[in-house]
């Protein structure tokens, strides 16, 4: 299963799993001044989500955060945008790198340097993903798990 379609099944499983709650969080997005229920902001960002408002969707997660640090649905999708975030930006990174003429000590000392700057998005991503993990047993949270240590021992 790709990374899409993983994110997909998980985010749509944290959903059936998801267990409604009446906390409230002020609705700073809107610009009304009245208080949002849980339930509320995990539809708002659902509804992101569909109309592919990545952005939105991450804002409204947060508030669901706020309120439930361990609601499974916002730290899958939390830990995946981050995730996937950082990878893309990685990849690029390494694309441009095969491309230029270096040798390769020096190609491998600008790509650790390069992943020590993008390393404090991996260990959001992470942070996230771990509490995924610690709710939902997943083959493929363990695999970008690993990949996230892996990438650790090359930056240290």
């Amino acid at each position: 299963m790709n990374r899409k379609g993983f994110f997909i099944y998980a985010f749509l499983l944290g959903c059936f799993f998801l267990i409604s709650n009446s906390l409230l969080a002020e609705d700073k997005i809107s610009g009304k001044n009245r208080e949002v229920s849980l339930d509320e902001w995990i539809e708002r960002a659902e509804k992101h989500l569909m109309n592919g408002e990545d952005e939105k969707a991450l804002s409204c997660y947060q508030q669901v955060l706020l309120l439930d640090s361990k609601n499974l649905s916002a730290n899958i999708f939390m830990g995946n945008y981050y995730y996937l975030q950082v990878e893309k930006v990685r990849k690029d990174i390494e694309f441009k790198q095969t491309r230029k003429n270096r040798t390769n000590s020096e190609q491998r000392e600008k790509y650790k340097e390069s992943l020590i700057d993008l390393w404090p998005t991996y260990v959001k991503a992470k942070g996230y993903l771990e509490v995924v993990l610690s709710q939902f047993p997943s083959s493929e949270v363990i695999k970008t798990l690993n990949h996230i240590e892996e990438l650790h021992k090359i930056i240290q």
